[in-house]
């Protein structure tokens, strides 16, 4: 690849990443005041008894919108990178195949993560519908490129990101401390995910045959993520 098609490959990532909507304020409910935390009123109740709120689950409401919007976001990613896996297998690039069917399997746990913390909350919920547009890959482009779906995914990974960082601004606004602190794991695990996005993009850096792009996927990064299982 010569130095101005990398050139434009790198741009285009970037322009992604720098269009992508800006964190807007702070989402909280407008039932939370300064008499109220968490659903439940501050003042201890003179009986000693939990209020009925409170028997129903500590999660602030606007917290738990968003921690099952986040579910819809994560099995989006996780039916996207199938998606991907599938194109990569179908075109014998089987080292990124690997990779990608890896990564969608992430996306389903973290997506788990969330269900069974609402679960323990004793939180009653549905699971939203994916979204067929987000997890299109041909909606924009007839051809995919090799480097196409990894441009993708990093762009994908910083949205997740961000909507993490929402959901912990939100909780911690809404004094709903147990599930800002269980979010830290999350933010954690994005984090790596973020790193391995731009290590993908990395290796198309250093060559652009497709073959060995592929069997350094094959070779180095699947041994690598199957390590740290």
């Amino acid at each position: 690849m010569s130095d101005k098609e990398k050139g434009k490959e790198d741009a285009y990532t970037k322009g992604r990443v720098e269009n992508l909507p800006a964190a807007g304020k702070v989402r909280v409910s407008s039932v939370q005041n300064s008499e109220k935390t968490n659903n439940y009123k501050v003042e201890r109740d003179p009986h000693g008894a939990v209020s009925e709120a409170r028997k129903d689950s500590y999660l602030a409401a606007d917290v738990a919108d968003l921690l099952i919007q986040q579910i819809g976001l994560e099995l989006n990613n996780h039916y996207l990178y199938q998606n991907f896996g599938i194109w990569y297998d179908i075109n014998s690039l089987f080292g990124q195949a690997a990779y990608f069917y890896h990564r969608a399997t992430e996306e389903k746990t973290h997506a788990q993560w969330i269900i069974d913390y609402l679960t323990r909350a004793d939180f009653l919920f549905s699971i939203p519908g994916t979204d067929a547009a987000y997890i299109d890959i041909f909606k924009n482009k007839k051809d995919l490129k090799i480097r196409d779906p990894h441009d993708e995914t990093l762009v994908r990974e910083i949205e997740t990101t961000r909507s993490i960082n929402n959901i912990k601004a939100v909780a911690e606004e809404t004094r709903d401390y147990i599930t800002s602190h269980w979010l830290r794991e999350l933010l954690l695990e994005q984090a790596e995910e973020e790193e391995l996005s731009h290590t993908a993009l990395d290796i198309f850096n250093h060559t652009d045959d497709p073959l060995i792009v592929d069997k350094y996927f094959k070779d180095v990064v699947m041994t690598q993520l199957q390590a740290g299982k």
